[in-house]
């Protein structure tokens, strides 16, 4: 009989991971490296994960659980508005947990990345901003708030690129409180 999972430290190890690939990147990173970051004995990591591919996983579902309870929906009678809510969700959640995601885009067009590419473009799939997005920009263009010719996802993305960018460029505290209107508003989305 199998001994039952320790969620703390699977909890303990996954975090490490998770430093460990934001800190030195996915080439170096090994399950050896996570095993001394997380102060456990290598056998601790290898029972968790079969190699450095199935642990990048877990690294990118772990940022995307950690975060897709953290985002409020909404819809109402005005499109303009939900759009504009949805988009301060993003604004108001993209913090330094998703520092995993920014390194992982950064690589995608490296040799270091055709193993893991699949999962960084899954992981923007069902990310919970576009998720969130995807269904209020079809209802803008529905509404004619947004061009016809504007394709959900392609704004999605670009929303949530923008975020991922100030996230790198500027510190949090110091966006302007109209950032989402503004975004909205490169988009050729202005209130009605």
């Amino acid at each position: 009989m199998a001994r039952p999972r320790d969620e703390e430290l699977d909890q303990k190890i996954i975090q490490a991971a998770a430093d460990e690939f934001h800190q030195n990147g996915y080439g170096p990173m090994t399950l050896a490296s996570v095993a001394k970051r997380a102060g456990v004995r290598p056998g601790a990591v290898y029972t968790r994960f079969f190699d450095k591919h199935d642990m990048f996983a877990a690294i990118i579902e772990h940022v995307h659980r950690s975060h897709s309870d953290n985002t409020r929906d909404r819809t109402t009678d005005d499109p303009y508005d939900d759009l504009v809510f949805v988009v301060r969700e993003t604004h108001n959640s993209i913090g330094a947990q998703h520092a995993c995601t920014i390194p992982a885009i950064a690589m995608m067009d490296t040799d270091e990345a055709v193993e893991v590419r699949h999962i960084i473009r899954e992981d923007m799939t069902r990310n919970r901003h576009m998720q969130m997005l995807r269904p209020a920009l079809e209802r803008a263009i529905e509404a004619g708030i947004l061009p016809e010719g504007i394709d959900p996802n392609y704004a999605a993305a670009m929303l949530v690129g923008a975020y991922f960018t100030f996230r790198l460029a500027i510190d949090s505290d110091k966006w302007p409180d109209d950032m989402p209107e503004k975004l909205l508003a490169s988009l050729g989305i202005v209130k009605p």
